[in-house]
This record gives C-alpha cells, sequence and structure tokens, in this order.
C-alpha cells in the first residue's frame, strides 16, 4: 500500500507543470501571435533552444543526484517562475516614462517656415525654438499592440529629439529604440537610441546622436533585442 510520503508526492511533483501552464501556457493562448513571432527568428529559436535545454539538464541532474524527492519539483518551479518574470511579465505589467529633453512650446515646421523672397533659395538656420519637423503614428507588428505619435524635433541648437506622445506600447523583453532612414522600417540599424525607457506615458523622449540629420521618410523602430522580433515602428511625415 502507497505509504502517506508517497500521497503528498504527486502534488509537489506537479508544481512544474502547474507553474508553467499558468504562465507560459496562459501566455501562448493569450498572445498567441506574438508568441509564435519568436519562433521565426534565429535568435529567438535558439534563445529557447538554450532555456529549454537548460530545464532539462537541471531537471536530470536534480533527480538523479539529489536524495531528497522534493527538492527538484521545488527548485524547477522556481526556475519556471522566474523566467515567467523575465519573460511574460513584461506583457502584463506596464512601466510609465515621462522623460522631457525638449522643454516649453514646440511649434510646427509650416507653422515655422516663411516663405522666400522671389529668386532667393532658403538657406538652412537653425531653429529660434524647439521645432517639430516630422511626426508619425505608431503601429503594431507582429502581433504586438501599439498606439501613440512619434514626433521628431530639432532644437535651437540644430540637433533633434525622438518624443513619444500618448503612447502604449505592449510591453516585451529589452525593447530598443531605433531611428533609421526608409519608410516602414521593420529591422534594426540607423541609429540606437537606447532602451524604451517605459512602454506607456504622455511624454518620452530620445536624444538623436549629434552627427544624424533626420527627417521626413525617416522610421522610429522599437525592436525586441532578446528575442530578434519587430514591436512597433512609425514612419515620419512632415509636421
Amino acid at each position: 500500500m502507497p505509504t502517506r510520503t508517497q500521497w503528498w508526492q504527486w502534488p509537489v511533483r506537479a508544481l512544474p507543470a502547474i507553474a508553467f501552464l499558468a504562465t507560459f501556457g496562459f501566455f501562448f493562448f493569450d498572445k498567441n501571435e506574438a508568441a509564435r513571432s519568436v519562433f521565426r527568428a534565429g535568435r529567438g529559436l535558439l534563445t529557447v533552444a538554450v532555456l529549454v535545454g537548460g530545464y532539462v539538464v537541471l531537471a536530470f541532474v536534480l533527480r538523479r543526484f539529489v536524495r531528497w524527492a522534493w527538492v527538484a519539483p521545488l527548485v524547477l518551479t522556481g526556475v519556471i517562475l522566474a523566467l515567467a518574470t523575465w519573460i511574460v511579465r513584461p506583457y502584463y505589467v506596464d512601466e510609465t516614462d515621462n522623460t522631457k529633453l525638449v522643454e516649453g512650446p514646440v511649434a510646427d515646421a509650416s507653422d515655422d517656415e516663411e516663405p522666400p523672397a522671389t529668386g532667393a533659395t532658403p538657406a538652412p538656420e537653425a531653429p529660434t525654438q524647439p521645432v517639430r519637423v516630422a511626426t508619425g503614428v505608431l503601429q503594431g507588428l507582429a502581433g504586438h499592440d501599439a498606439s501613440g505619435t512619434v514626433d521628431l524635433i530639432q532644437n535651437t541648437d540644430g540637433t533633434y529629439v525622438v518624443r513619444f506622445t500618448g503612447f502604449d506600447i505592449e510591453g516585451t523583453p529589452d525593447p530598443i529604440v531605433y531611428l533609421i532612414e526608409g519608410n516602414d522600417e521593420r529591422r534594426p540599424g540607423g541609429s540606437n537610441l537606447g532602451g524604451l525607457r517605459g512602454n506607456v506615458g504622455d511624454t518620452s523622449d530620445y536624444a538623436v546622436p549629434a552627427d544624424v540629420q533626420p527627417g521626413a521618410g525617416w522610421t522610429v523602430l522599437v525592436w525586441c533585442g532578446q528575442f530578434t522580433v519587430e514591436v512597433t515602428n512609425a514612419t515620419l511625415s512632415p509636421a
């Protein structure tokens, strides 16, 4: 007859499966298209293979060399929960950012321009106040949700700032912001503006390198660096 110890071992052994279904299982059901996009990228497949392989090796070592039967399920459950915190949590927990690098009012380029005199060629001049030279609307990519606008602002010293306004971008692990020349770019390149500080907010500014001269016809892209998947982008049009 089974002993009392053997009876409680069954629910303990089921803990890793329960933790997996409650986190990754729910994630694949709820965010199916976004989850499947990981398997269309080479690095995403490699990352998943390494995680699964490491989990299998750890499970074998624990069950082969640890004498207490309850240790392996508890450790493996902890591993699954840690991975879920890293991979799944960003999709459901928002991080707010409202960093402003440009203070005060911002004029539109169309309002700031004056028609040149007849026969004269207008010379480029630094604006007397921050000017919005281009703007675009965020669109979700690869199953990710995104809304809000992106503005390209020129400062009085001639440098540029990318501003996210009224934005709500579905979170991912390791989101990175790129500024790329070309329309509707969906692969990283151009200028890396750094990690996305927050996926929701009213106003969030990112400095553009001083040697870059962007404008209309460029793309602002948010890219998941860990799994090499596009998240959202906006093609900039004249403001």
